[in-house]
C-alpha cells in the first residue's frame, strides 16, 4: 500500500478528559460512551494522579487555614506593617507563581485561588488596624471588585468558585444592612436568582463555544445549587405572604416557575445532568408541600392530626414519585 496515502488519509486527534466532557456537555455522546472513554485514556492505575491533585489541594487549603490561624493567634505581638507586609508578599508571590508557570495548570489555578483568598484576607487585616468603622459588606464588595480582574484574566474554575462565593455573600450582607426594611422581603432571593443565573447562562454559553475551563460537571451544580436555594426561599415567602401583594411578589410568581421548569426542560433534554435534576426535584418537592399544607390548613400555621398524617402522607408519595421519576431518567439517559 502506497504510503502517502496513508498519511494523508491518517488524522490524529488528541482526546483528552476536557475534550470528553465538552462533547458530554454539548449532548455529542452519552454518558455511557465518556465513561467508557475515560477507561480508555485514564485507567484506574492512573489513581496516583488524583491523589497529587487531591493533597495539592488540600495542602493548599491547610497552608492558608495556617496562615490565617497564625495572625489570629499573634495578632497583638505582629507589628502592623509587618502584618501588612507578609500577606502583600504572599498575594506576590502567588501571583508570579502563575505568572511563571502560565495558566491552565493545576498549580497555577492552586496559586490563582490562593491569591484572591490572600487579598481577602489583607483588607480583613487591614481593616482592624485601621479601624474606619466600614461595613461588613464593604469588605466582600470591596474584596470582589478588587479580584474580579483576576478571575477574569485567570480562566480558572476554582477561582470564580471562589469570587462568585465572595460576591454572593457581599451582596446578602449588602441587602441586610442597607435594605433592613426588606431583610424579609422577596428582593433578596430574587437578587441572588439573577445574578447566579447570569453566571450559569455565561458558563453554558461558554461550554457551548468550546471552551474547557468551565467545562467540569462540578461547576454546573456549584451555580444551581445557590439558585435553587433562593428560588425555594422566594416560593416559601409567597405563599405565607399575609399582607397585599406587591410587585415584588408578582415578579416572584413569575420567576420561581420559570426557574423550576427551565431546569427541568433544559437538564432533561437539551443537557441531561441528573445532579441538576435531582436538585430541582428536592426544590419542587418542598414547594410544593408547603403549598399542599397552606391549603389544607386554609392558609393557617397549625392543624389537627388529621391535617399532620394526611400531610406525611402526601409528602411520601410526593418525594417516592419524584425518586422512581429520577431513577426513570437514569435509566434512560444509561442507556
Amino acid at each position: 500500500m502506497n504510503a502517502d496515502v496513508i498519511d494523508t488519509a491518517t488524522t490524529v486527534l488528541r482526546v483528552d478528559r476536557r475534550c470528553l466532557d465538552r462533547l458530554s456537555a454539548r449532548g455529542e455522546i452519552s454518558a455511557a460512551a465518556r465513561d467508557f472513554a475515560l477507561e480508555l485514556i485514564e485507567p484506574p492505575r492512573r489513581w496516583g494522579v488524583w491523589v497529587a491533585r487531591a493533597t495539592t489541594v488540600i495542602g493548599a487549603a491547610l497552608v492558608l487555614s495556617g496562615i490565617v490561624y497564625f495572625f489570629a493567634f499573634n495578632w497583638n505581638q505582629i507589628p502592623p506593617l509587618v502584618k501588612l507586609g507578609a500577606i502583600a508578599a504572599m498575594i506576590a508571590a502567588a501571583f508570579s507563581s502563575v505568572a511563571v508557570l502560565g495558566f491552565g495548570r493545576l498549580v497555577s489555578d492552586v496559586a490563582g485561588s490562593a491569591a484572591v483568598m490572600l487579598v481577602g484576607v489583607f483588607l480583613a487585616v487591614d481593616g482592624q488596624i485601621h479601624q474606619t468603622g466600614a461595613d461588613a459588606w464593604q469588605l466582600f464588595v470591596g474584596w470582589a471588585g478588587l479580584t474580579f480582574a483576576w478571575a477574569l484574566l485567570a480562566g480558572s474554575a476554582a477561582t470564580w468558585a471562589i469570587w462568585l462565593t465572595v460576591a454572593d455573600l457581599g451582596l446578602i450582607l449588602w441587602w441586610g444592612e442597607m435594605r433592613p426594611r426588606h431583610g424579609e422581603g422577596l428582593g433578596l432571593p430574587l437578587a441572588l436568582i439573577l445574578f447566579d443565573g447570569a453566571f450559569l447562562v455565561a458558563r453554558e454559553a461558554l461550554v457551548a463555544k468550546g471552551w474547557t475551563w468551565p467545562a467540569g460537571r462540578w461547576t454546573r451544580i456549584f451555580l444551581v445549587l445557590p439558585i435553587l436555594a433562593a428560588t425555594t426561599m422566594a416560593a416559601f415567602l409567597l405563599i405565607d405572604r399575609r399582607r397585599a401583594w406587591e410587585a415584588e411578589e408578582w415578579l416572584a410568581l413569575a420567576v420561581v416557575p420559570t426557574v423550576l421548569v427551565g431546569c427541568f426542560a433544559v437538564y432533561r433534554k437539551r443537557l441531561p445532568d441528573l445532579a441538576v435534576l435531582s436538585a430541582t426535584a428536592i426544590a419542587a418537592c418542598s414547594v410544593a408541600d408547603l403549598l399542599l399544607f397552606q391549603l389544607m390548613t386554609s392558609g393557617g400555621r397549625s392543624g389537627d392530626i388529621g391535617t399532620f398524617f394526611v400531610m406525611g402522607i402526601a409528602s411520601l408519595s410526593l418525594f417516592a414519585g419524584a425518586v422512581a421519576w429520577l431513577r426513570g431518567v437514569a435509566r434512560t439517559l444509561e442507556g
